[in-house]
């Protein structure tokens, strides 16, 4: 797994104009701000500290850091702002517009995914603006396939897709903390909000029995690492997804009849992205008797709107939960 690319530390742009400019101001204002399609609120252009961020997921992260500082007690006044939001879109295709430039070169701190994903945010950055992303820019994220000793094809090693490998999250969350607390020694030092709330996810997925997944896209594919879930994708028809390409007649029919031969548990799909691939591999499931099971699932992108990644990633786990029959804890409600 890739380190969190963090930059060197500086003091944020808005802090050294807030300084020079009300340098009679008595306290922080405590808030956050988070917004689709950039920022122009007073709020946010007056803060001390502008973050940005490219997509929901990374907005969202940030946004439970700082209000978990606040409810610590931090005074830093934060502002984030999110590009990216809701699922009408294939971040994929994004090409950001002027006004998104503009913003991301107003921010004290930019937040993104890397490894390739969202390169118009980082190379759009100001040269004095902190870069924080999950993976390193422009680099392809190395990841594995489970627990099954017989799953040893690599898939290209080059799945963007990095907010569903909770270590990077937990890394990615307390390199922004650890940022704020250098700007403002209030701010905590650490994530452990976003920390706690992971942990309790990764529990569960320890919990999930032996199953066999087919991802139509690998947006999930990071989840099910260490877990006793086992990716059973044919090598041919992931490598084309994962080079945007579309499979050929004889990838796509080796996972069309893995389906129907009875070798996959759980289908997992994209909706935010369908192909007709993707599409056929929807109905064989369809015809296996997948969908009756609860065993097709689809996990976007990014989250919907007014979703939190928290809730975006429980809802990926109940999901697979029900596939698997392990929704104890919804039978125990």
């Amino acid at each position: 797994m890739r380190s969190p690319r963090l930059t060197p530390r500086h003091t944020p742009r808005r802090t050294l104009r807030t300084a020079l400019a009300g340098a009679a101001a008595v306290a922080l204002t405590i808030g956050v701000t988070a917004c689709s399609g950039g920022s122009s609120d007073a709020d946010a252009d007056n803060a001390d500290v502008k973050i940005v961020a490219s997509t929901a997921v990374w907005g969202s992260i940030a946004e439970q850091v700082v209000d978990d500082a606040t409810d610590a007690g931090s005074t830093l006044d934060v502002s984030v702002s999110t590009i990216l939001s809701g699922t009408d879109g294939d971040p994929h295709e994004y090409e950001a517009t002027a006004r998104d430039i503009a913003d991301i070169r107003d921010a004290d701190v930019v937040l993104g995914n890397g490894a390739g994903y969202d390169n118009w945010l980082t190379d759009n950055a100001a040269s004095d603006a902190e870069v924080i992303t999950a993976a390193a820019p422009g680099e392809e994220h190395v990841h594995d396939h489970g627990t099954d000793e017989d799953a040893d094809h690599d898939h290209g090693d080059a799945n963007p897709h990095v907010w569903f490998d909770l270590d990077t999250v937990r890394e990615f969350a307390d390199n922004l903390a650890s940022y704020l607390h250098s700007v403002d020694e209030s701010f905590p030092e650490s994530a452990t909000g976003v920390t706690g709330d992971l942990d309790e996810v990764s529990a569960r997925l320890d919990k999930l029995p032996a199953a066999k997944l087919l991802f139509t896209e690998p947006v999930a594919l990071d989840l099910i690492n260490g877990t006793a879930l086992t990716d059973v994708t044919p090598e041919g028809f992931a490598d084309a997804v994962l080079t945007e390409s579309e499979p050929s007649a004889a990838d796509l029919a080796s996972a069309r009849d893995l389906i129907a031969d009875g070798g996959v548990d759980v289908l997992v799909t994209n909706s935010q992205s369908q192909t007709a691939a993707s599409t056929q591999l929807v109905n064989a499931a369809k015809d296996a008797g997948l969908t009756e099971n609860d065993a097709v699932i689809n996990v976007n992108e990014s989250p919907d709107n007014d979703q939190s990644y928290i809730d975006y990633l429980d809802a990926v786990v109940s999901g697979l939960e029900k596939a698997t029959g392990d929704d104890t804890e919804d039978d125990a409600e």
